[in-house]
């Protein structure tokens, strides 16, 4: 069990394809991808997300517009522009949060199925304090900058301001993120090497592990 700010998270569940879980499990091989790797991603909204790595969201209600250059006045009914730097550096890490964030009551805990689109197995980590301070201990030792923390959901239809990195649209709700941010002047992928994770972790099929994973309350 680990506390993090006000809440307490239970397990972490890493959703992938049978080999990346096993070299995560047996050899620590921990991959961040790019921001700007997500935010070109078409996989029908599964990993990637055009809203990843904004800095800012606008909606606007209806109104009129015109394009002088074609003599041309019309009308639209909504519209969002979402800004961006051209690219966003810098890697994340990933992992599905057991926790009273995404879960205020334990009894209404279940795992949503969409979660099986990430990959047919899966790696629950059991002992969070010593997989933080391994994988803290490796970002370090490469000398970057890093925050953590849970991913919080928006109405992308509706919010107008700032959005940060550790905030999504609420479309990835099911996905209940905890996020590692690792700061580098990068687009390209971070790999990371914190030991086997057997002593700490355990493989299971996510069809299997969404049906039968229960938290019970004392």
């Amino acid at each position: 069990m680990k506390e993090t700010s006000e809440h307490t998270i239970k397990l972490f569940i890493k959703f992938g394809k049978s080999e990346h879980i096993k070299e995560l499990y047996e050899n620590g091989t921990v991959f961040l991808n790019s921001i700007q790797y997500f935010r070109k991603l078409e996989d029908n909204g599964v990993r990637g997300d055009i809203y990843e790595g904004i800095s800012k969201l606008h909606n606007l209600p209806a109104g009129d517009f015109e394009i002088k250059s074609l003599n041309y006045k019309g009308k639209y009914i909504s519209m969002q522009i979402r800004e961006s730097y051209d690219e966003v550096l810098g890697n994340i890490f990933s992992l599905y949060a057991v926790s009273s964030h995404g879960f205020p009551n334990p009894l209404e805990f279940k795992i949503d199925e969409r979660n099986a689109d990430f990959g047919s197995h899966c790696l629950m980590i059991k002992n969070l304090p010593l997989f933080f301070e391994r994988i803290e201990k490796a970002i370090k030792d490469l000398g970057h900058k890093f925050r953590h923390g849970f991913v919080k959901y928006y109405d992308a239809d509706k919010t107008n301001g700032e959005v940060t990195l550790f905030q999504k649209p609420m479309k990835y709700e099911h996905q209940k993120e905890f996020r590692f941010y690792v700061q580098r002047k990068s687009t390209k992928p971070l790999t990371l090497n914190i030991g086997s994770l057997k002593d700490i972790a355990e493989i299971h099929e996510t069809g299997e592990l969404i049906k039968g994973l229960e938290l019970t309350v004392k």
